[in-house]
């Protein structure tokens, strides 16, 4: 299947998953006081994740050591900060752009915010495929260091995704079992793509 076809159908998908979202009330419309408000509560929280990531990763790498023991290393948690601080500036994005917010306690919040990116930034295309794609990585990488409930994997749209990403064999997934150089490499790759992906996304949320 083409990349072009993957994306397609994937974003037919996540249009039946939005429409039923709102059907049940899973997507909670916000009064203009309060879009600004939810909207800026998930922006700080994104640049706190992506400042976390940062310097997680500089303290691992030995760039920043004060009150850090000798060795460390925490990788992992680079590539899971960078991932929630591109997690969170999309549902600010969805609060200021659309009045919308899902409902606390929602099971699958993951995958939703798989089919909010398709629905409201791909197929709009305000959002270039190329950074979904890597958005879809690190949140695959997150899944695997964190161990999202397996029900955020077991919708249609996830096997899309991963038969995409399986099909490229250019693009090599984040394990654990590789050298510090190869760890080093991926994490800083995830903050790259994490600050290309915000710094996309507060543009469009900035426009008229």
């Amino acid at each position: 299947m083409k990349v072009n076809d993957v994306i397609k159908n994937k974003i037919k998908i996540a249009e039946k998953r939005v429409l039923e979202l709102v059907k049940a009330g899973n997507l909670k419309k916000l009064s203009e006081t309060e879009k600004h408000q939810i909207s800026r509560f998930y922006e700080e929280k994104s640049k706190n994740r992506l400042e976390t990531a940062k310097i997680i990763y500089n303290a691992s790498k030995g760039s920043y050591k004060e009150g850090i023991s000798e060795g460390y290393k925490d990788y992992a948690e680079v590539v899971a900060a960078a991932y929630y601080s591109m997690y969170y500036i999309v549902h600010a994005f969805l609060a200021l752009k659309y009045k919308t917010k899902l409902r606390e306690g929602l099971r699958g919040v993951h995958a939703i915010t798989e089919h909010i990116i398709l629905y409201y930034l791909v197929k709009t295309k305000k959002l270039a495929k190329h950074l979904y794609e890597e958005y879809l990585k690190t949140y695959e990488t997150t899944a695997q260091i964190q161990k999202f409930n397996v029900e955020d994997f077991q919708e249609q749209a996830y096997k899309y995704a991963k038969q995409y990403d399986e099909s490229r064999t250019a693009r090599e997934i984040f394990t654990y079992n590789v050298t510090p150089s190869v760890e080093e490499y991926n994490t800083k790759q995830a903050i790259s793509a994490a600050e290309e992906f915000i710094n996309t996304i507060r543009q469009v949320m900035i426009q008229k």
